[in-house]
Order: structure tokens, then C-alpha cells, then sequence
């Protein structure tokens, strides 16, 4: 069990590595750290970047690439927790982006290589971040929010390779009593000009997106503070280990209501008409086959459909039940704020 500090925060001078760390949700996780006063390092092929998002802060660069066992010997020395966020993004145009063959190399075996590596430092806590993508997109599209109980069915190279470190993660639990949790985190919003809600703002306030149908699908999302949370709960409640959770604000949206809603903070009046779906359908369908054409992906393609008009729900009831977690934000009140940091930053739009 991590001791409390004499402030009450339970990782106040512990020896914290991050993987991952210069990624859109590794960096809040690495402020939050930092304030909670824990001993950060960041394992990193990058340390020149690292340097520059933390400079001046009392951060430690441990230089690795977690494809090449080799290249981490002794980088975890000293360390009592780690959080593995690690894991394969390809380049935004790059076509197939879940179907990429990184993605095996990196999260799948460099997962494995991790553990080993922290098997043999002597560390006894890891938690590692995962996604939702490892149950695949039959799962999440249930009449009912689908949660832990579920067979995963990844369809994606991703979400295989994802799936696959989650259960390397839980098996070095099990066999060597090092106390471990997983986390499945949906659609994450609440970071500042990135992610797909953050595109869809800019998107719509350039009136780039269409009047979108009324099709009530259902998809979960987090916001990355509260994921955070959950992470914080998993590393110190000793309920968590050996446990895959589902991480979500307890909401599920559809792509109308958020137009909607985005259209309602920008001032513009939402349409009295919509694009029909078979319109859309036919668009990404031409997408496609011009995607082929110059290989490269464009903004809106069949995935994109997908995404857009699918469901993806999922419960977060286990983690409330048995840690205690409660989200403290939702969409609802989210968006605005979103939409008001957005015109804030962006130049001059319609």
C-alpha cells in the first residue's frame, strides 16, 4: 500500500514513471503528478520534446524505446509506479490508421517488454491505460451500455494489439503479485483544441459540417481530468488490482446532439433540414476510393461515417461501485466552455 503524505495526497513523494508521457493525455497526467508533489519520470525516445512541455519543472528524462528490450535496462531503477500510456499514433493522413502494422511492435510486445523489465526493477505497481477499442464495434453498438462482463471482439489491428497488453498486464498480476489495474477509456474530450469533439467545433463553426440527421446513436466519452482521476484511484486503492474497468462520464451522446449543442454555443441557429444519411454514405464511399487514388486519408471516410452515425456505449458502474469513482464533468456542461476556449484561439471564423 502507498502511504499518505503529510498533505493527505497518497502519491506525495513517490518514484513515478509515465510511458507515453508527451501524448494528449500523458501530459495532464503529468501535471497532475507533479502537483500531487510524486517523484516523476518520463520514459521517453523523445527527451529534447519532454524537455520543452516540462521545462523547469523537477521532472526526471529516462531515455528508452520500449520496442528494444535492451534499451531499458536500469531506466527503471527506483521506481515504485508506473503508468503505461504508450502506444502507436500514426501520422493523421496515414490510411488504415487502426489497421497500422506499429501497432503489434509497440503496444502489444513493447507491453510485454515493460513488464519484464519492471518485474525485474522491483516494481510492484502498474497501471495500465487501454481503450475501448478492444471490445470492437459490435460490442459497443448493445441496446444496453456494455461493461467488463463482456467478451472483448477487437476488429481492428489496434484494438488486438491493445487487448493482447491488457492481458499481459493482468497476468504479471496474477503470477507475480505485483498489483496492476487496466482502464478503458472511450472517447476522451476536455483537451484543448484536440480530439474529435475539438474537431467537430472547428468543423462546424467553419460550417464544414453538415446539417447533421437525426439519428440517435449512442456513444460513451470521458473527460480527461476524470480519467485521470480513475487512474490516481486505480495506483492507490487496494481494490483495483488485478481489475479492468471501464472509464466514462455515466452519459452516452449522439453526433446530433452534439451538433446541436455546438451550434447552440456558437450562436448559429441549428437548420431546420438535414443531410440524409445515404447522402453521407455516398460521399465517404467517393472518399474511399479517391483515398486509394492519392493514399493518403481525408477528414471524412467511411471510419469517419462509422464513427459518427454508430454506437459505442458502455457502463462505468464497476469503478463507481467498487472505487468509489465519480465523474465530475459531462458534456452538458462541457460544451460551451469548449466552444468558448475554441473561439478564444482560433482566428477569425464565420
Amino acid at each position: 500500500m502507498i502511504a499518505c503524505g503529510a498533505d493527505g495526497y497518497p502519491l506525495k513523494g513517490v518514484p513515478t514513471l509515465v510511458t507515453g508521457a508527451t501524448g494528449k493525455v500523458g501530459r495532464h497526467l503529468v501535471t497532475a503528478l507533479l502537483e500531487r508533489g510524486a517523484d516523476v519520470c518520463i520514459l521517453t525516445r523523445d527527451p529534447e520534446r519532454a524537455l520543452s512541455l516540462w521545462s523547469g519543472s523537477p521532472l526526471g528524462i529516462r531515455v528508452a524505446d520500449l520496442t528494444d528490450f535492451s534499451t531499458l535496462d536500469g531506466q527503471l531503477d527506483g521506481i515504485e509506479l508506473v503508468f503505461h500510456l504508450a502506444s502507436y499514433s500514426p501520422a493523421p493522413k496515414e490510411l488504415d490508421v487502426y489497421q497500422a502494422s506499429a501497432h503489434w511492435p509497440v503496444t502489444a510486445q513493447g507491453t510485454r517488454n515493460l513488464l519484464d523489465a519492471s518485474l525485474s526493477a522491483g516494481i510492484r505497481r502498474l497501471i495500465y491505460v487501454s481503450s475501448v477499442k478492444v471490445m470492437g464495434a459490435a460490442v459497443g453498438a448493445g441496446n444496453e451500455p456494455m461493461s467488463e462482463s463482456t467478451p472483448p471482439e477487437p476488429d481492428t489491428l489496434y484494438g488486438r494489439a491493445k487487448l493482447e497488453a491488457e492481458r499481459s498486464v493482468l497476468a504479471a498480476g496474477e503470477s507475480e503479485g505485483m498489483h496492476v489495474g487496466v482502464l478503458r477509456a472511450p472517447m476522451i474530450y476536455g483537451l484543448p483544441g484536440e480530439g474529435n469533439i475539438a474537431r467537430m467545433i472547428d468543423a462546424v463553426a467553419r460550417n464544414r459540417f453538415p446539417p447533421w440527421p437525426k439519428i440517435e446513436n449512442r456513444r460513451s466519452a470521458v473527460h480527461v481530468l476524470d480519467l485521470i482521476a480513475a487512474m490516481l484511484l486505480a495506483a492507490t486503492h487496494p481494490q483495483a488490482t488485478g481489475r479492468c474497468y471501464l472509464v466514462t462520464d455515466g452519459n452516452c451522446y449522439s453526433t446530433r446532439w452534439l451538433y446541436e449543442k455546438i451550434r447552440l454555443a456558437l450562436d448559429k441557429p441549428v437548420p431546420g433540414w438535414t443531410v440524409p444519411y445515404w447522402a453521407l454514405s455516398m460521399a465517404a464511399a467517393g472518399t474511399a476510393l479517391l483515398e486509394k487514388l492519392i493514399r493518403r486519408r481525408l477528414p471524412f471516410d467511411r471510419e469517419g461515417l462509422r464513427k459518427l452515425t454508430g454506437d459505442a456505449c458502455f457502463s462505468s458502474d464497476r469503478i463507481r461501485a467498487e472505487l468509489g469513482f465519480e465523474s465530475r464533468h459531462n458534456l452538458n456542461d462541457e460544451i460551451r466552455y469548449m466552444v468558448g476556449e475554441y473561439l478564444k484561439a482560433a482566428p477569425k471564423v464565420p
